[in-house]
């Protein structure tokens, strides 16, 4: 039985940063498809630790909506350094719907739908390897 539920964790744990993954891919081509390119300027650069201390920097970008309300987003991180300094001017792509969130023409190419849907991919088949192992370990 002990081995069912480790096998069954596994697959849990998987599954879940498998949706994970094919969210954020989700996400980022409908932001590519159907996202409305503009420009904006470069206001600060946020910045916070990940998981093991290491440096994330966000940053974060004045735009004007097409009514004339100006809105500041927050671009994908970037580790140890940012190529961006405040008062840099910065193509960007937002979602009419979701207008704080952009993506950064020249610099967020790390948010390749490719990456995410194939790790959602890979995570999902180990999730579904793990359900299986842990069936076959039932008594």
């Amino acid at each position: 039985m002990g081995e069912f539920l480790v096998w069954t964790l596994f697959a849990v744990v998987f599954a879940g940063a498998a949706v994970a993954m094919g969210r954020e891919a989700w996400r980022v081509h409908g932001v590519r498809r159907r996202g409305i390119r503009t420009t904006g300027i470069v206001v600060g650069i946020r910045e916070t630790t990940d998981g093991d201390g290491d440096a994330q920097l966000y940053p974060q970008v004045r735009y004007a909506l097409p009514g004339g309300r100006e809105v500041v987003g927050e671009g994908g991180a970037h580790a140890l350094r940012s190529p961006l300094s405040e008062g840099d001017t910065v193509e960007l792509l937002y979602r009419p719907e979701d207008p704080e969130r952009i993506m950064l023409v020249a610099y967020d190419r790390h948010m390749n739908i490719w990456v995410y849907g194939g790790l959602s991919l890979v995570l999902g088949a180990l999730a579904l390897l793990w359900t299986l192992s842990a069936i076959i370990s039932l008594p």
